[in-house]
């Protein structure tokens, strides 16, 4: 059965209101007719059955049948702090992490970021990034959305960590794998932890010291150098496979 957003304000009493584009692509892509029965999801954990039964300005309406409470969310809290990569590379990112489980999703800007965003380009790329995170979701079956952060500076990501548990992938880092900083947390209780992942070239070292000095392990995957898109997601898995629900 196709899966479809609709906003928590979206639904009074037994019927829910899709919003003009979620209509569009219901009725002209996927060619759905009243009668036809859909899944709501309000992105903050609750699915509904419904059945499409009319349309009133461009929006189209669900009757409503059940309401049900599905928690897939895994039992640790991932935030991936990404630094923001060329291209297109960002929306691989963000599809992938939320299919995975992330929680939330900081962007960064780091020394050796190469995209330059100014404010009113990094507010939209935020909200086009939030949308991938939905459509995201659609498929993968969440009913609880991951936020994506504003964009933000490296300086700025480590006081909003704080005291936070938080590991820097880093790959000049020889001696510490991820795998075994994971194993050593099992049994602690941990229930957050922020994964930060630099863009391409990795972080600066003297970022990687700034992490250190505010108490942020850095990690390191192995012996192959892995892409910036790609080392997000390995690192996702792994932490959520030895403490999580993946696997």
């Amino acid at each position: 059965m196709h899966r479809f957003f609709v906003k928590r304000e979206n639904v009074k009493g037994d019927k829910a209101f899709i919003e003009k584009d979620e209509s569009h692509h219901i009725e002209k892509v996927l060619r759905l007719k009243p009668g036809d029965k859909i899944i709501l999801f309000d992105g903050r954990g609750t699915e509904y059955h419904a059945v499409l039964e009319k349309k009133v300005n461009n929006q189209l309406v669900a009757l409503i049948q059940e309401i049900c409470e599905i928690n897939n969310e895994p039992p640790l809290k991932v935030n991936l702090v990404q630094g923001i990569p060329k291209g297109d590379k960002m929306d691989l990112v963000i599809q992938k992490a939320v299919e995975l489980g992330v929680a939330s999703i900081y962007p960064v800007v780091t020394t050796r970021t190469v995209v330059k965003l100014a404010r009113d380009k990094a507010v939209k790329k935020a909200a086009r990034w939030q949308d991938i995170a939905i459509e995201a979701c659609k498929q993968c079956r969440r009913n609880i959305i991951p936020e994506v952060k504003p964009v933000a500076a490296f300086s700025d990501i480590l006081e909003i960590i704080g005291e936070n548990w938080a590991i820097m992938l880093y790959e000049k880092e020889e001696n510490a794998r991820l795998k075994n900083i994971l194993r050593e947390k099992k049994g602690t209780g941990e229930q957050e932890v922020f994964l930060l992942v630099g863009p391409e070239g990795g972080f600066a070292p003297h970022e990687a010291k700034l992490a250190q000095e505010k108490g942020i392990f850095l990690a390191g995957l192995g012996p192959r150098v892995l892409r910036t898109e790609t080392a997000g997601i390995a690192g996702l898995s792994i932490i959520l496979y030895e403490l999580g629900d993946l696997g």
